[in-house]
């Protein structure tokens, strides 16, 4: 009886093993209430306007990732002006494949004046907001690190005021994906703030320190991608 109970506890564990991953969504960070503010100080009104992060999910959808962001409280001022702050989200795909999600309230295209690099859409507002998929790279100055992204695509956001969340739409042919990739919390060009999934003032997007920071959070888990 030992032996056979032995067996079948091993034919479950392996047959576990085998059972390929479901498409659907996998918590990849959370972050506490009511931390939001200048460096995470949890300065009053900064949870009134949206900017209090609960937890954030990834999950396939066909061909797409859906990468899904929570709030404690109020929603983020999508679609209204000013633009007071922008969502950011460094993650890889695989490992060498680095990536960031910008995310603005409202998208106001103009140039870098600090770094005079990047691929802004000079000229254009987008009232509804956007995020924008980049690739970045650091440039150390005396002072501050400087962050050079370029726009790899802008993709679509979907709002869901009710649930407090926005999600970020990103086709797996752009992040370089595929079935059993996987997608991990980075740290690489945040500017050595250690702002891996943040909201800041969107005067700081490319010289990021630890004073620019409205409220951070890290990704904790790795998105495995089902087939």
């Amino acid at each position: 009886m030992r032996k056979a109970t032995a067996l079948i506890l091993a034919g479950g564990m392996l047959f576990g093993m085998l059972v390929p991953a479901q498409a659907k969504p996998v918590e990849v960070f959370t972050d506490i209430a009511g931390d939001a503010g200048n460096q995470d100080s949890g300065v009053p009104g900064f949870t009134e306007g949206g900017l209090d992060l609960a937890g954030g999910s990834i999950e396939r959808k066909g061909a797409n990732l859906e990468f899904t962001v929570a709030h404690h409280g109020a929603m983020p001022n999508f679609g209204h002006m000013p633009e007071v702050a922008r969502f950011m989200w460094h993650f890889s795909v695989d490992t060498k494949n680095q990536f960031r999600f910008s995310v603005k309230s409202v998208d106001i295209g103009k140039p870098d004046a600090i770094a005079g690099t990047g691929t802004e859409r000079v000229g254009q507002v987008y009232a509804t907001g956007t995020a924008r998929l980049e690739t970045c790279e650091e440039t150390p100055s005396p002072a501050i690190t400087l962050i050079n992204c370029s726009a790899i695509e802008y993709l679509d956001v979907k709002i869901d005021a009710a649930a407090g969340t926005f999600t970020v739409i990103a086709p797996m042919k752009l992040l370089k994906a595929k079935p059993g990739s996987v997608v991990s919390g980075s740290a690489h060009a945040s500017g050595g703030s250690g702002c891996m999934i943040c909201w800041v003032f969107h005067l700081a997007e490319r010289s990021l320190t630890a004073t620019t920071i409205i409220d951070s959070a890290g990704q904790a888990v790795s998105y495995k991608v089902p087939k």
